[in-house]
């Protein structure tokens, strides 16, 4: 990779639509104080690429095939304690706004947010700003006034994984496909999926889909 101007912020791109990864970098290589040092559609390229590459700050979506979102904002966040982490993101409720916060996000904006607003972002979150969507701004502060248990429907007693488990199984993903995802055995799952259940209280896989729609996990 050819050396980048020091004097310039260094930014990673991490979405899994190539378009859009593509369309962001041209974008922000056009403005005169920041240069795109690297891009990623798996979480496994972006551990491996930004350890290497150092980037000041780091624009995330959430939604990434093959690690959940917040886990991958705390790895990011272990690997790169120096670096900015702004997620940009399809999801708007509150609760995974605030997963993302206390993951280790330094700012949170939509993908609804204009280009001007995720290039002002960039610049804020780059001298310590804490850029926040306007239209999430609000529910982000109740959220985080919370304990982390209220609220969370009793999501805060799964570990990451079981976390990653709930999410593809309440979203219909079948058990052969969630081991295949997430690189496990279907045993594997059905062992997660029945701490999940004793965890949650559940009996059934509408009421642990409710669960996870009514928590933000994933959208109705």
């Amino acid at each position: 990779m050819a050396e980048t101007p020091a004097s310039k912020l260094h930014i990673y791109l991490i979405d899994d639509h190539p378009v859009v990864r593509e369309g962001f970098a041209r974008a922000l290589s056009d403005e005169p104080d920041m240069v795109v040092v690297g891009q990623a559609g798996t979480a496994a390229d972006a551990l491996r690429e930004t350890a290497s590459c150092k980037p000041d700050v780091v624009l995330v979506d959430l939604n990434i095939p093959d690690r959940d979102g917040i886990e991958l904002l705390g790895a990011l966040r272990a690997q790169l304690p120096q670096a900015k982490l702004l997620v940009l993101s399809g999801y708007d409720d509150e609760f995974r706004v605030a997963e993302a916060l206390r993951a280790g996000a330094q700012g949170y904006l939509v993908k609804t947010s204009k280009l001007e607003e995720v290039i002002e972002g960039i610049r804020r979150i780059a001298t310590g700003g804490a850029p926040l969507s306007s239209s999430i701004a609000g529910a982000v502060v109740r959220a985080m006034r919370k304990p982390a248990s209220e609220g969370s429907g009793g999501l805060d007693a799964l570990t990451p994984r079981e976390r990653q488990v709930l999410r593809l199984l309440a979203a219909g993903v079948s058990t052969r496909e969630t081991a295949a995802r997430l690189t496990i055995s279907p045993k594997t799952v059905e062992t997660h999926r029945v701490r999940i259940y004793a965890k949650l209280g559940c009996k059934s896989a509408v009421e642990l889909t409710r669960i996870a729609v009514r928590t933000g996990l994933i959208e109705a």
